[in-house]
């Protein structure tokens, strides 16, 4: 079950999230000029519906630090935005009560935005496992492990590039 609903959450996510350049940062643990960034992208089009995804990954090694993603899903279906807007509902349901896992859903007109901003560094990270559940994850002896977010990312299309400023 919790397999079932992490895939979900990721397809979910992967169809749904590309990346831009945040500016800010609203989490309390900053982001550190030690770390290398990606800036990460992944859009499209479907009848009815159109999607601006983005990922920035914050890492030092192989070590993957910081995931911030966004997703906004527009359309003038309002029974498809619903459909989206709940399902997000759902991922930030469970991981609800998880320090350092933010989660921040916005319906403004015909656009429904999703934002993630996780912080691996200061996260539980077994509890983190035990809601995505032990196969198919980012993590390697409980360490994330950027590769592995990237290897996940392109298997659904998502294109990143190195961000050297």
């Amino acid at each position: 079950m919790k397999k079932a609903i992490i895939l979900g959450m990721m397809i979910l996510s992967f169809l749904l999230v590309g990346c831009t350049k945040e500016e800010s940062n609203n989490n309390t643990n900053p982001i550190s000029n030690t770390m290398e960034h990606k800036h990460c992208t992944r859009g499209g089009e479907r009848e009815n519906l159109t999607t601006e995804l983005y990922y920035d990954i914050y890492y030092t090694g192989e070590r993957l630090n910081r995931l911030i993603s966004h997703e906004a899903v527009t359309s003038e279906d309002s029974s498809l935005l619903d459909t989206y807007e709940n399902a997000y509902k759902g991922i930030a349901t469970n991981y609800s009560g998880l320090d350092h896992y933010e989660t921040n859903i916005t319906r403004n007109g015909n656009t429904v935005s999703f934002e993630m901003n996780i912080d691996y560094d200061k996260i539980d990270i077994p509890a983190l496992i035990r809601i995505e559940g032990e196969e198919d994850n980012i993590f390697e002896n409980g360490i994330p492990k950027v590769q592995k977010w990237l290897d996940l990312a392109e298997k659904f299309g998502t294109k990143c590039e190195l961000v050297t400023d």
